[in-house]
């Protein structure tokens, strides 16, 4: 089923490509004196944290919520007159858990006993997305606000270190996101205009993004929900 939603996702891009063969090419500047947006850039940190279903992992692990490292780049297609580009995205990090390993032959459904040895549990999310950028309040209007909508594949590599044992492994799932920006461009619009002129640079931005995945067809690494923040730029 959940592979089916993910299937149904990426459908529902294409025939939104398909449907709006007619909207305005990215090429093309939507806006008098600005270059056309193509290309989009962020960086973001955030809280993720597994959700393995049982105890042991936050007992294992109690070191907070990460945090994730995520750098995104998206290529936008099309320009959906009213609403805004839509394209593809892909972004990948990092993040990291430290804590104690279990005693062998303590470990319950319900925990176990920590023992004096170390363990390290690393994953490295990476996520391809369809996006929709809807950018017209800060296109049409003075509201500064863009928002975003993606959908697509989850792949968590993990990587686990308890003593001398280490174990690898990868699982996959479903992967959404959602994004609320505040473009800077209001803050001055003549030096927002010379750096598009000048660098290609259409937009900074500012942005808080909430997510998750069901990455836990190899093990239980994925997260229903966490979030981001970080900064971006459009060009």
């Amino acid at each position: 089923m959940r592979r089916l939603a993910s299937g149904l996702a990426l459908c529902l891009a294409l025939a939104l490509l398909a449907a709006n063969a007619d909207a305005q090419a990215i090429g093309e500047p939507e806006r008098p004196g600005w270059t056309p947006e193509g290309y989009l850039f962020s960086f973001g940190v955030g809280a993720y944290r597994p959700d393995p279903g049982s105890s042991i992992f936050r007992q294992v692990y109690p070191s907070g919520q990460g945090p994730v490292l995520l750098p995104e780049f998206d290529f936008f297609l099309y320009r959906i007159p009213y609403l805004g580009p839509i394209g593809i995205g892909l972004n990948g990090g990092w993040a990291s858990y430290k804590g104690s390993a279990c005693e062998a032959d303590t470990i319950t459904p319900e925990g176990c006993t920590l023992s004096t040895q170390g363990a390290k549990f690393s994953l490295f999310p990476l996520n391809a997305y369809a996006v929709l950028r809807i950018d017209q309040l800060a296109r049409k209007t003075p509201v500064p606000f863009v928002f975003s909508g993606k959908a697509g594949f989850s792949t968590v590599f993990f990587n686990e270190d308890v003593g001398s044992g280490k174990q690898r492994g990868v699982s996959y799932g479903f992967g959404w996101a959602a994004q609320l920006a505040l473009e800077l461009n209001f803050v001055n619009p003549r030096r927002a205009n010379a750096l598009d002129e000048d660098w290609g640079i259409n937009s900074s931005f500012f942005f808080f993004e909430i997510a998750g995945n069901d990455a836990n067809s190899g093990a239980p690494v994925g997260d229903k929900l966490y979030f981001i923040g970080g900064v971006g730029l459009t060009l």
